[in-house]
């Protein structure tokens, strides 16, 4: 026998369901934002690098950070000389902001 409250109960799992989803996809960026840099240098492993990649194909916002790393690190590396001090230090936290986003 259904009763009245059968679809709210649908509707409540549904919810928890959407919640452990958000919840394990933001995990699931914030290890991949830990894993940038180490991915720009070739310091990751193969399948560190083959995990990473599959995220960014699933993820367009870490994608889009990616974009931002090989951009400042392709900017800095066209520098002859050594990089502004205070550039850097804005640099830095800016990176450390990314990671209490996530």
């Amino acid at each position: 026998m259904r009763t009245w409250f059968e679809p709210l109960r649908r509707n409540q799992r549904s919810q928890k369901w959407a919640q452990r989803a958000e919840h394990e996809r933001r995990r699931q960026c914030s290890e991949a934002l830990s894993l940038l840099q180490p991915y720009l240098d070739g310091n990751l492993e193969p399948d560190e690098a083959e995990a990473f990649e599959l995220h960014l194909d699933a993820c367009r916002a870490c994608g889009l950070e990616l974009q931002v790393y090989r951009d400042i690190k392709g900017t800095l590396a066209d520098r002859r000389s050594a990089p502004d001090r205070a550039a850097v230090s804005r640099l830095r936290q800016f990176v450390a902001g990314l990671h209490h986003r996530y």
